[in-house]
């Protein structure tokens, strides 16, 4: 057989055809094979085949290829996959959606498809009396699809469900072959080796039976037909215990009588049960078309179950569709609520007890034996076409029991557990509504003109409801009935202390269906959801559950929470780990039950600084400040986690921020608040979290004033200061370096003071004190040297050349700054570090007059920090880039990395930063023939320089205005701006600023 490579395949356009209805198999239009030799490629393609056009999640695809123990990597692992497939299969497009996958591929292009489109269209054949023969036809096209068993050779857990209802699609087409075989009269020579066959691999199946009794009757074989139903009994009883149906019966009787083979159907009972469909009635259209589509009767019987939190309105969305799809069961609707009294689930038996009943069985004639009553009602059933729909199930095992025994009948479960055990069946799961339907739904209560009247108040209505369907109707209950105008009940539910008492109504208690709910949880998860309440309004981790429940079956606990609708899974962190939420009415619930109080709080805090010291001291250090002086004390962690701490440190930090930093910092004791934001600090400035910062700061402010830490107070000034300095307020920033740089003095802290004079010499040369500057700086390296911080002193270099540099001292800084660059590298030091040091080494060289060297350090600087994660670095490299490449006259470069960077000092809030790119941006426009709006721009600028104080950008900018001034023909403005130079405070041994003002002036040359 001719073959391709993957390569010359990619490049062809013609069509690629699937089968699955066999050996798995991939081949162009014209034959040729396509290779995926791969056994997980062919596997993963196989999952997506079956379920194309439907989203498999990434855990139903991680669990096929690699069972219960994935790889580490299994994430890009399934990606690679997926691109491989991508590539291989080019009419083919594979989605990425809602956490998962979706294979959309033309119905012509897979046999299963294929398959599908043709027994349908032999079925409507079939239906018309004239055209039987076109549907023998049809059946058998579309039963030649398949080429033995579905993908023969390959064991795939996942499919096993698809697999078996596929596998009963073709059984129940084979039958509907027979029947139309018989009705269309042509010759049964071929057909009863067929039926023979058939019933050998499928003895239980009744229709089979009487299709062979047709046939043999057909045959003028009456007594092999007597003997055929002889021969099914004897199997249905052995079996099953039980007599054979209805239907076959009636065959027998009519084939002894000498009557007519095919007696007509009867139709004992349609019986409809059914409660009628709820008025108001909003959304869920999607969902009620799927459950309508996955109950289409069959060959099997299809069981779909529909699962959600309490209140989301599971009932009414099951009775809405068993409405909707009343045609196709015309012997009738059962209707059965499983939910017992209290919180126990019903008696299964007790239920079948009630259907047989209501089917006209007396009293005396149902069994008391569970088997007895599941055969009675599965027999009473039998061939008919019911929908039964069970409402509130608790379990599988109070489902199974109720399932029919022949294919023509469905089953609808709601259940407030996800049901994951009952395998056999396809699962729906209810979300909240929309804002739009819960809009809808709140002004169908109360009607549409008092909603249009207060929107933002409904809004916030729907809101404090959650979407809910059920605290929807309550609140819209209350506003039609109890006088209430629309912002009233607004700001009751705004306050989450009563909100719950709020929701009530008559019996209808939003508290008592989350309580039935809660009271049926193993005391274990009951602890572990009273315990997630006060943790508040954010997605928790599994390992967070353990630690608040003290429990060491977290997966037990967090299964049964989510099985329950009571917790809902929320993708994966950062870091990978699963992730959960509480439903806002959840939480509310949950915090008003007895939580573990003291105990929990303490192992919480405990846990998280122990995990926090881990990750922080795993962190690669970019920051003078960052290396702490003392370690947390050990905590129990959960399997696993202090592993992934040490791998992955920052994807911890960043999934676990809103915990750390909005609860734990709040419930921690003061001690615990100071020790934990020492270890959040340097992640956070790293990352640009520079308001999270802020209030790490200021909660570890008052604890160190609380307790008198005077160590806590120097590092928290310091960092403040730090913080104040790049949002341009000099005054303020000054002054909190020189109160961090006193208590450190106090305490005689060699690397404190270290820390603090490096970043002071900053500030120095934004104030033009360069003398004081290189002081300080030098003084910082001295305190490093002492403190046996080598790689301090190293992060502490580019202040000093800063320093120098504003003397004019180019040579000196230039051989800081290579040293620094060499330390790095020796050093290993983190490529924040060297990207550091290459921005300050790229100034040197610049203004020692080497552009390309300058560009050359720069560049390398963009390369190392891009990917970092240092985005105040980054900026700083990008902006360096951009000068050199100025001096270097690349006009479009600068300009490009100019905006770049005036982008992300926005989003960080770089206020001198973002100031001084737009003064750049602004100068940028003369050379664009926009001179009036360059001079605007720089107008702007400069006011913001004169409110920071910084002198250097007051004469670059005021020399840039000039040249603008100048530009519009306005000589006074320019010699006002001349002027004005002389009034700024600066240092007349300044070179440097004058020599970079002169390079980004360049961009003002016209082009």
């Amino acid at each position: 057989m001719r073959r391709v490579d993957a390569k010359s395949m990619h490049n062809r356009r013609d069509a690629v055809k699937y089968q699955v209805l066999g050996p798995l198999s991939v081949r162009s239009d014209d034959g040729v094979e396509v290779p995926i030799r791969s056994r997980l490629e062919r596997t993963l393609l196989a999952a997506l085949l079956v379920r194309a056009g439907q989203v498999v999640t990434v855990g139903q695809l991680v669990e096929t290829l690699w069972g219960d123990h994935p790889p580490s990597s299994y994430a890009s692992n399934l990606q690679t996959y997926i691109s491989r497939l991508r590539d291989r299969l080019t009419r083919t497009t594979i989605e990425h959606v809602n956490g998962g996958y979706r294979l959309l591929v033309p119905d012509e292009d897979l046999d299963l498809a294929l398959f599908r489109r043709e027994v349908a269209a032999a079925r409507e054949a079939a239906a018309r009396s004239d055209d039987k023969g076109s549907a023998v036809a049809r059946f058998r096209t579309a039963l030649g699809r398949w080429q033995g068993p579905m993908l023969a050779g390959m064991s795939i857990p996942l499919l096993a469900s698809d697999i078996a209802h596929c596998d009963l699609e073709r059984l129940d087409a084979a039958e509907d072959c027979a029947d139309a075989h018989l009705a269309a009269g042509l010759p049964v020579t071929n057909l009863l080796p067929e039926l023979r066959q058939l019933i050998a691999e499928h003895p239980l199946r009744e229709r089979l039976h009487g299709l062979l009794m047709r046939a043999l009757c057909r045959a003028g074989r009456r007594a092999d037909a007597l003997l055929a139903y002889q021969h099914a009994r004897d199997l249905l009883v052995t079996e099953l215990g039980i007599e054979p149906g209805a239907a076959l019966q009636r065959l027998h009787q009519a084939i002894l009588k000498g009557e007519d083979d095919e007696p007509a159907p009867t139709n004992a009972f349609p019986v409809c049960q059914l409660p009628p469909a709820p008025a108001g009635f909003v959304g869920r259209e999607e969902v009620v078309e799927r459950i309508a589509a996955m109950l289409r009767p069959g060959a099997i019987v299809p069981v779909v179950t529909l699962s959600g939190q309490p209140g989301v309105g599971k009932s009414t969305a099951a009775v809405v569709a068993a409405h909707r799809i009343r045609d196709a069961f015309p012997d009738g609707q059962i209707f059965i609520n499983l939910a017992g009294a209290s919180a126990a689930p019903r008696d299964p038996t007790a239920a079948l007890a009630d259907i047989l009943r209501s089917l006209g069985v007396p009293g005396p004639a149902i069994p008391e034996d569970p088997g007895a009553l599941s055969a009675a009602y599965r027999a009473k059933l039998a061939d008919r076409r019911v929908l039964v729909l069970l409402d509130d199930a608790a379990d599988p095992a109070q489902i199974r029991p109720l399932i029919p025994g022949t294919g023509g009948s469905a089953v609808l479960v709601t259940s407030r557990r996800l049901l994951g055990g009952l395998v056999e069946a396809r699962h729906v799961h209810l979300d909240p509504l929309t804002d739009p339907e819960a809009q809808a739904l709140l002004a169908h209560m109360v009607g549409a003109e008092r909603v249009a009247k207060a929107p933002a108040h409904a809004a916030r209505i729907a809101t404090a409801c959650g979407n809910l369907p059920l605290a929807l109707r309550i609140a819209g209950t209350r506003l039609a009935t109890r006088g209430l105008t629309v912002k009233a009940l607004a700001e009751r539910l705004g306050d989450e202390r009563r909100r719950l008492g709020e929701l009530m109504v008559g019996d209808q208690q939003v508290r008592a269906s989350i309580a039935f709910s809660v009271t049926a949880l193993s005391p274990q998860a009951r602890a572990a959801f009273a315990a997630l309440g006060p943790v508040g309004p954010r997605s928790v981790a599994s390992w967070l559950v353990s630690i608040l429940c003290d429990a060491h079956s977290t997966d037990a606990v967090v299964e049964e929470l989510v099985e329950a609708g009571l917790l809902t899974p929320d993708g994966a962190g950062a870091d990978g780990e699963p992730r959960y939420r509480l439903h806002d009415l959840l939480r509310l619930y949950a915090e008003d039950l007895p939580s573990g109080g003291a105990p929990a709080r303490s192992r919480l805090v405990g846990a998280v600084l122990w995990a926090s010291d881990i990750a922080s001291r795993h962190l690669p250090r970019t920051v003078t400040w960052s290396r702490t002086a003392t370690t947390a004390d050990p905590a129990p962690l959960p399997d696993g986690l202090s592993e992934r701490l040490r791998a992955t440190p920052g994807e911890w930090l960043d999934a676990e921020l809103d915990v750390l930093v909005d609860h734990v910092l709040q419930v921690a004791d003061d001690g615990s608040v100071l020790a934990l934001a020492e270890r959040l600090a340097p992640f956070l400035w790293v990352r640009g979290y520079w308001s999270r910062l802020r209030d790490v700061l200021a909660a570890a402010g008052r604890a160190a004033a609380r307790t008198g830490d005077r160590r806590g107070q120097a590092w928290t000034d310091l960092i403040n200061a730090i913080l104040r300095l790049v949002r341009g307020e000099v005054a303020e920033a000054a002054e909190q370096f020189a109160r961090s740089l006193s208590r450190f003095e106090r305490l005689g802290d060699a690397h404190g003071l270290a820390c603090v004079l490096s970043d002071q010499a900053i500030l120095y040369g934004y104030q033009e004190y360069a003398e004081r500057a290189i002081d300080a700086a030098r003084r910082g390296r001295e305190y490093f040297a002492e403190a046996d911080d080598p790689l301090g002193a190293v992060i502490a270099a580019p202040p000093l050349s800063a320093a120098l540099r504003g003397l004019g001292r180019f040579e000196e800084a230039l051989d800081v700054d290579r040293r620094a660059v060499a330390q790095a590298r020796v050093l290993a030091a983190a490529d924040v570090v060297l990207g550091r040091c290459l921005n300050s080494l790229a100034v040197s060289e610049l203004l020692s007059g080497d552009a390309e060297r300058a560009h050359e350090a720069a560049a390398e600087a963009v390369r190392l920090l891009r990917p970092s994660g240092d985005r105040y670095v980054y900026l700083a490299a990008l902006r360096q880039l951009a000068t050199a490449a100025a001096g270097l006259r690349r006009r479009t470069e600068a300009i490009r990395l100019l905006r770049e960077s005036r982008d992300l000092a926005a989003e960080l809030g770089d206020r001198l930063g973002h100031t001084s790119v737009d003064r750049d941006l602004a100068v940028s426009r003369i050379g664009d023939g926009d001179p009036a709006s360059a001079a605007s721009g720089l107008e702007r600028c400069l006011a913001e320089f004169e409110r920071m104080d910084i002198p250097s950008g007051q004469v670059t900018t005021l020399t840039m205005l000039a040249r603008a001034y100048d530009e519009l023909g306005k000589g006074a403005d320019a010699r006002n701006a001349r002027r004005r130079l002389d009034e700024v405070r600066s240092d007349p041994r300044d070179l440097r600023t004058p020599m970079l003002t002169n390079i980004m002036l360049q961009l003002a040359e016209r082009v």
